[in-house]
Formats: structure tokens, C-alpha cells, sequence
């Protein structure tokens, strides 16, 4: 079982490192960049993603404090549910002012 909690928790760093370089730089992963208007917004979702992936990970090895185990799943529903809003934003909204788009989208 540990084995599968440590592979979350690497899935989970992989995300919140990918949000953190786009929040950093605005580069956008390929596989996204089409589609992304707002760079800044997608990072955020992806770090509130990734955190929610990675910490039930760190209270199952014992890294967190005993919380109830209510405080642990809402405060997850939380987080992943707001990371999805913001990924999802920062694909349909339009671009900001004085930008026509992505250059990889034209």
C-alpha cells in the first residue's frame, strides 16, 4: 500500500512543479498550450491540484498532524475542486486585454 501512496505523492510533485514553472515563467505544458489563455491561472489550478493530491500522501506517512479524518476530506474536496475551477478558467475565459492569443494556437 505504501508503494501506491508514494506514487500519488510523486504525482503529486510532478503537478505542483509544473504549476509553480508556469506561474514563475507562463510556459504552458504542450499538451495544454492551445488550449490555455491565461497562463497565471493554470499554474494555480495545477499547485491546488497537486496539493491535493499530495497531502493526503504526507498525513498517511505520519508527516502532518492527526486531523479528523472530515477536516482531511473536505479540506482535499476543497483544494481539488478549486484547482479544477481554476484550470478550467484559464481555459475559457478570453485572453487579457492587448493579447490575441497563444503564439503555439495560431
Amino acid at each position: 500500500m505504501a508503494w501506491m501512496v508514494g506514487a500519488g505523492m510523486l504525482l503529486g510533485l510532478v503537478v505542483i512543479t509544473l504549476g509553480v514553472l508556469t506561474l514563475r515563467t507562463g510556459w504552458v505544458p504542450p499538451w495544454t498550450r492551445r488550449h490555455v489563455t491565461r497562463p497565471r491561472l493554470q499554474g494555480v489550478g495545477a499547485v491546488l491540484t497537486g496539493l491535493a493530491v499530495l497531502l493526503p500522501g504526507l498525513a498517511y506517512f505520519g508527516v502532518l498532524p492527526g486531523l479528523s479524518w472530515e477536516v482531511r476530506f473536505f479540506g482535499q474536496l476543497t483544494l481539488m475542486f478549486t484547482g479544477l475551477g481554476c484550470i478550467g478558467m484559464s481555459q475559457l475565459l478570453s485572453p487579457p486585454r492587448g493579447r490575441t492569443g497563444h503564439p503555439a494556437a495560431e
